[in-house]
């Protein structure tokens, strides 16, 4: 059974961001390092990490629309991290419930993001990840199967985009085709094939 994963405000019918392998998660682990057990089941396989559920949180400046950090001479992308008002990252609040911060004297009691989406201009707690099939988004009025195609609602500039043969590809292979941790409009599509109950192995 396939699964679509995006993060998004939940009234929207479109996702902000594709969520791949390569994603983080609130706790400051990739999504890789997760076990997809349901729809609902997502918890953290690092040792000792308490996460029970992947929450997408930002990893990259671009993500929050902060591009033009990339050009300053001492930027370290590897250093970025997302940050709460309290001017605390993520990494330094919990990763569970409201996400207090750890930092000592600090009182903040939950992550309130500086930060807006780089897709629609909202923050970070107004947002939600969701792992779906693709009937949950055919319910909701969200694009899936060949609609989930990059482009999808633009048929010429997709098919100038994408080689013929490898939109047939493509269109093949649905949610389980190469996941994406990009906004959705320029992404490839972005969901995982797994089977409820099943182990995930981010190998295959």
């Amino acid at each position: 059974m396939g699964l679509y994963i995006g993060w998004r405000c939940p009234h929207y019918l479109w996702d902000c961001f594709r969520i791949g392998d390569e994603s983080k998660c609130f706790c400051g682990h990739l999504l890789r390092e997760h076990q997809i057990i349901s729809d609902i089941s997502v918890p953290c396989n690092v040792g000792q990490c308490r996460c029970l559920m992947f929450c997408f949180i930002p990893s990259r400046p671009e993500e929050v629309g902060e591009f033009w950090l990339k050009r300053r001479a001492t930027f370290d992308p590897k250093a970025w991290r997302a940050q709460c008002r309290c001017k605390h990252s993520h990494e330094d609040h919990a990763a569970t419930r409201s996400h207090p911060c750890r930092v000592k004297g600090c009182c903040c009691n939950c992550f309130e993001s500086n930060f807006l989406c780089a897709a629609c201009d909202r923050r970070w707690e107004e947002h939600e990840t969701f792992f779906e099939t693709e009937e949950t988004r055919r319910r909701g009025g969200r694009p899936h199967g060949a609609d989930y195609v990059p482009f999808a609602e633009m048929p010429t500039l997709r098919e100038t985009i994408i080689s013929n043969s490898d939109f047939k590809a493509l269109q093949k292979q649905g949610p389980s085709g190469q996941r994406s941790s990009h906004p959705s409009s320029p992404g490839l599509p972005g969901s995982s094939s797994f089977k409820p109950g099943s182990t995930f192995d981010p190998r295959t």
